[in-house]
């Protein structure tokens, strides 16, 4: 614990003496982009104030297009055929109790397993989707759920990644879904 003390004082005493000793009285900016079109930008600007130096910090975040699902299809190798993904690569599923309804009839004791396809935004569609399929459908506790083709869509935390598809087939009520929408 000590010699992690230590080391955190040095880090800031060069940081607070990289300030002092800056010959420039301007700010300078880094931005970096995040996951979801998100930008945080920080200002490091020094000022002298009495003759000291001082550190001032702003953040600011935006978000350009945070809470757009972006569906797109991909072929997946382990099920050697196209399917529906989300923007993270995560494949979708649907749930055959669900039908065509607009309201999930997923058990809240599943939920967590199988989260839904929720979005804040307008939905976007990638390249072999077709638009006119593609919905939201506001849920019982306000919870804004994309469908395709008239099914609500989910996604599977069994699932460790882009190009993985665990979920397909299990209990014999959860499916991939084609491009076209429907159980792959």
């Amino acid at each position: 614990m000590r010699g992690f003390r230590g080391r955190t004082l040095v880090i800031v005493g060069a940081v607070l003496v990289l300030a002092a000793c800056s010959s420039s009285s301007k700010s300078s900016t880094t931005t970096t982009t995040l996951a979801k079109s998100s930008t945080t930008t920080t200002t490091l600007a020094k000022a002298s104030a009495n003759g000291g130096s001082v550190l001032a910090s702003t953040t600011t975040t935006t978000s350009g297009a945070a809470g757009t699902a972006a569906l797109k299809v991909v072929t997946n190798a382990m099920l050697g055929k196209q399917i529906m993904v989300a923007a993270s690569g995560k494949t979708l599923y649907l749930y055959m109790p669900d039908g065509t309804s607009t309201t999930s009839k997923v058990p809240a004791g599943l939920k967590a397993a199988w989260p839904a396809v929720t979005i804040s935004g307008a939905p976007a569609i990638g390249a072999g989707l077709d638009k006119t399929k593609l919905a939201v459908e506001t849920q019982p506790d306000g919870t804004k759920q994309v469908s395709y083709n008239g099914h609500l869509l989910y996604t599977f935390s069994g699932d460790a990644g882009p190009g993985t598809a665990s979920g397909e087939g299990l209990g014999d009520i959860w499916f991939v879904l084609s491009p076209a929408g429907a159980k792959a």
